[in-house]
């Protein structure tokens, strides 16, 4: 009998609504040589009743005295795995039934590749399809500097990698924090396909219940990552580093010029400083091109949200061309159509005059 080559990583905490169809999802893969093993942060639901209930050898069920939290669990468990392959999962996410398959078989074939995503399609609570969550994969390396477009439910990863970049470190938006580390050492990538539909739910600790923290994580991992390229006695402004995380918001409620200009020097900074330090990761035509992406996109959005006159001298001063003419392009047709209602609601203005008219005269 062949033994597990894959763990399963599930930690759960209250979660015995979804529960049940999220280990469901693992137990109907394709690929069978797996363990599941599903660690209980003292959950005060059904939960560990659910768990209980199932009879499959490839369970392994185990339980926290008391609640640990994510990143502790998530540790716990990579220390208890049996194998070299640890692919995560979410206590109310759906694994679509290829996942491990797929993934192993890239794994495999790519011996040093220590970190491995995919695309998810992000569903309601109901089921419902919400959006899909998809980036070009060769722009995943540069943009972990800025933001985790990895989900983590969808990763798959070495256990040796992950021991040697000292596991993961920090209470909240600890897979950012560790996927990053990993990616200045080791090879990522990224499956450009949907393989696991990530729900949203009213109990997600990032999203509702612990989202003050988690937003206060994310802005410390993004400021150690560009000190990381720009020294550690940088300082980057909230503004800018708002503007290079793509929360436009703010940005937009105190809009500066001098500040949209400073984020994109810090960009620039940045993108050369990458190109130049080695990495297992580094492609400079990818990495160029991310760039040029990310930097297009920050103006394409502010530009959106900004006053005409705002908008054109943004445009001017950044000698974006392309989009200021796509810009002049949309504001000619509005005028065009406003119009054309105008003409259109004057005429029947005139009709209805004259109509008017007639019956009085007849």
């Amino acid at each position: 009998m062949v033994g597990p080559r894959v763990t399963v990583l599930m930690p759960v905490y209250n979660a015995e609504r979804f529960l049940r169809e999220a280990i469901n999802s693992i137990l109907d893969q394709s690929f069978k040589p797996f363990e599941l093993l599903i660690i209980d942060d003292g959950s005060t639901d059904r939960s560990d009743q659910i768990i209980a209930s199932y009879r499959d050898p490839r369970i392994r069920f185990v339980r926290n005295r008391r609640n640990l939290g994510v990143a502790a669990t998530l540790n716990k468990g990579i220390a208890l795995s049996s194998c070299e392959l640890i692919a995560r999962m979410d206590a109310d996410d759906i694994s679509h039934p290829q996942r491990l398959q797929k993934q192993f078989g890239f794994m495999k074939r790519n011996p040093a590749c220590a970190l491995l995503s995919t695309w998810a399609r992000v569903i309601s609570e109901d089921k419902k399809f919400v959006r899909m969550e998809r980036y070009r994969s060769n722009f995943y390396y540069y943009n972990l500097t800025f933001e985790c477009w990895m989900y983590h439910p969808t990763i798959m990863f070495r256990k040796s990698a992950v021991e040697q970049v000292g596991m993961y470190s920090i209470p909240y938006s600890e897979d950012h924090d560790l996927f990053w580390r990993m990616s200045t050492r080791f090879p990522i990538a990224n499956l450009a396909e949907p393989l696991v539909d990530c729900r949203l739910t009213s109990t997600s600790l990032n999203l509702i219940l612990k989202k003050t923290e988690y937003e206060t994580a994310r802005k410390q991992n993004v400021a150690r990552n560009i000190r990381y390229y720009l020294g550690e006695d940088f300082q980057i402004s909230q503004a800018s580093q708002e503007c290079l995380r793509h929360n436009f918001g703010p940005v937009l409620t105190h809009y500066s010029l001098q500040t949209v200009l400073e984020s994109l020097a810090i960009l620039e900074a940045i993108t050369d400083r990458m190109l130049k330090k080695e990495n297992v990761n580094r492609d400079i035509k990818s990495i160029r091109r991310a760039r040029d992406a990310k930097r297009k996109f920050i103006l394409q959005e502010l530009a959106k949200g900004l006053p005409l006159p705002q908008s054109i001298e943004l445009l001017v001063r950044t000698r974006a061309w392309m989009l200021l003419l796509i810009l002049t392009k949309n504001f000619v047709n509005w005028q065009i159509k406003q119009t054309i209602k105008l003409v259109c609601n004057y005429s029947g203005t005139r009709t209805r005059v004259f109509d008017s008219q007639a019956v009085k005269n007849s």
